[in-house]
């Protein structure tokens, strides 16, 4: 009779699911991206996620008392006694076996589709024995009166079934899901059934919210950082093609040598790009192989284990990126990362080596693919950048915000490379890198030719374009040396006269006045969301140095706590500029002896900074 009741109750249901109209049913739920459309790893990784939602839920139900899931009581699960362990291994070898396949299928299809997907997770083995680990130490959390007990540990598996879950389908819909409002939304479902479950019992005893959630992140991290990465800095020697989407890179250096790269893995879910400086050059003069102004090569010589200073050395305990994944790229194109262009520069008399391989976007490019199928959902980036690979920081972030990791807390900041160049060189020199094609046009503001557009543009429009980011740039006043900005546009105003290279001290005010108007105008139209810092000083770029966390020369904060700030978002992230910003630093470049506007106090004997 019952079972007779049950047949009808569904039958009745039925009938009123084929009866009733669509637009009674409430709106269809948003289909999120066509399958085509998400890169292949994301589908992967979520694949794998889904599995591994399944098989903790079954891993934590075969810990449920006696009559509830699908084995005998708690102590009859992994290692329990044969009268129990019997038909718990029938049932979760199944949940395994489900587990395996699942990983098996993911790969083969995210290989069919020309990524390797193997070695973005742990293996379906260690998935498990994190999974059951993690169960068994879950379920001794859970107590409560008997009648309760059971409840409250398949609610855990639901949860953590839920949780996973949720990450799965934000992966595969996360370019519509920017500000994770529909993951967060599903976590918080999840932990609130799992509370007012555990509260229906009505003990007293507070739920293991915060076990639960861990689990789950313990699966997640293991399944979106790669465990094949080394925790210890690696050189990537890429294959002369490379697929990524429709294209085949071609990773190289400026004079045909092969181009590296650089990983690590840390022990936080969260990554830091760093982009190398190394100068730039336009025409036959600054290509040449007689005096060239960039750096050429790339080897184990860029090794970032080299660096003993700054933020550069992730030894550090005071680091703030000590612990997370890294991709360091180094520098050889001439094109500040951003070109896709072979130029045969008009040479000078005596040289005629100035054919040059700009596609510093192209290597840009090698790497992204790398860090979104090894580094998959981040929990933030920070990119960054000194010198050309400032510019290389602020170009190649928008493409990682856009393509690779779309709902990504993003920060983003340039190291001394501030964009103070020359009408000549924007008009007739800039364009020969190919770097317009590689303009983020997506951005309507920037959908423009180059000549229009101007530095400030470039963070400004990119700030205003993704608000939930944060943007930035460092320099000190009077940013000189050979190799610093000041010089680099000394040479673009002293052309082909290039004894006057040398005296790259003579437009440091005028450097100063342009450089402070671009960072003043981007904070004046995107106040929310770009800062600027001005240190006191010559020096050319901060990353490197030790006085990231010691300097406050001029009034200034450190730049270790004005870069926790930015990356927190506290009101500590403000605009800076220093106080008598003509102070000199020991080791700050300066001409020898002291030419104007460096001036030499004759009473102390003392070289600052002097604009009139």
């Amino acid at each position: 009779m019952r079972r007779s009741r049950i047949l009808l109750a569904l039958f009745a249901l039925l009938a009123v699911a084929v009866t009733t109209p669509a637009s009674a049913r409430g709106p269809r739920p948003d289909p999120g991206p066509k399958a085509s459309e998400v890169y292949p790893t994301d589908q992967c990784v979520a694949r794998k996620l889904r599995a591994a939602a399944h098989y903790c839920s079954a891993t934590l139900k075969a810990w449920a008392p006696p009559g509830h899931g699908r084995v005998h009581g708690r102590g009859h699960g992994p290692g329990g006694d044969k009268q129990g362990n019997a038909p718990h291994q029938r049932w979760l070898g199944g949940a395994r076996r489900a587990l395996e396949n699942a990983w098996d299928r993911a790969e083969a299809t995210a290989a069919a589709e020309g990524v390797s997907c193997e070695d973005t997770t742990v293996s379906a083995e260690e998935m498990i024995a994190l999974l059951d680990e993690g169960a068994e130490a879950l379920a001794d959390e859970i107590d409560g009166p008997r009648t309760c007990r059971p409840r409250r540990v398949v609610s855990a598996a639901n949860t953590c079934r839920a949780l996973l879950d949720a990450e799965a389908k934000h992966l595969l819909d996360r370019s519509q899901d920017r500000e994770r409002e529909r993951l967060e939304a599903r976590q918080e479902r999840a932990i609130d059934r799992f509370e007012k479950s555990w509260r229906g019992c009505r003990d007293g005893s507070p739920a293991p919210t915060d076990a639960v959630a861990a689990l789950a992140e313990q699966a997640f991290v293991a399944s979106v950082v790669s465990p094949a990465v080394s925790t210890e800095w690696t050189m990537v020697d890429p294959p002369d093609q490379v697929p990524y989407g429709e294209k085949v890179l071609e990773p190289i250096c400026s004079r045909g040598t092969p181009w590296v790269y650089f990983v690590k893995r840390g022990t936080v879910n969260k990554l830091i790009v760093y982009y190398q400086g190394g100068g730039a050059c336009w025409d036959g003069l600054t290509c040449g192989t007689l005096i060239p102004t960039f750096k050429q090569t790339t080897g184990p010589e860029d090794n970032p284990v080299n660096a003993s200073s700054g933020f550069a050395n992730y030894t550090n305990p005071e680091n703030p990126f000590k612990d997370w994944n890294a991709v360091f790229v180094p520098y050889c194109t001439g094109d500040v990362h951003w070109g896709d262009a072979v130029v045969k520069h008009s040479p000078v008399p005596g040289d005629e080596s100035a054919t040059i391989h700009h596609k510093g976007r192209v290597n840009a490019a090698v790497a992204e693919k790398f860090a979104r199928e090894h580094f998959v959902s981040p929990d933030q980036v920070f990119v960054t950048g000194s010198s050309a690979g400032s510019y290389g920081a602020v170009v190649n972030a928008l493409f990682l915000q856009e393509d690779a990791y779309p709902s990504a807390p993003f920060a983003v900041v340039g190291d001394g490379g501030n964009g103070v160049i020359t009408q000549e060189f924007l008009e007739n020199d800039l364009a020969k890198w190919g770097i317009e094609q590689n303009l983020p046009t997506w951005i309507p503001a920037l959908d423009k030719p180059l000549t229009e557009l101007n530095a400030s543009d470039l963070w400004t429009e990119a700030a205003l374009y993704y608000p939930l980011s944060r943007f930035a740039n460092y320099s000190t006043a009077y940013d000189g040396g050979s190799g610093g900005q000041v010089g680099f546009y000394n040479i673009m105003l002293s052309g082909e006269n290039f004894l006057d290279w040398l005296l790259w001290w003579r437009p440091s005010c005028e450097w100063n006045d342009e450089m402070r108007a671009l960072a003043q105008d981007s904070a004046t139209r995107a106040p929310d969301n770009y800062r600027y810092y001005i240190g006191v000083g010559s020096r050319h770029t901060m990353w490197g140095n030790n006085k990231v966390y010691t300097d406050t020369t001029g009034g200034v904060p450190t730049i270790v706590s004005w870069l926790r700030a930015m990356l927190d978002g506290t009101p500590d992230w403000t605009n800076v500029e220093c106080s008598d910003c003509g102070q000199l630093l020991p080791g700050d470049p300066r001409p020898s002896p002291a030419q104007p506007p460096y001036v030499t106090d004759p009473n102390t004997g003392e070289t600052s900074i002097v604009c009139e």
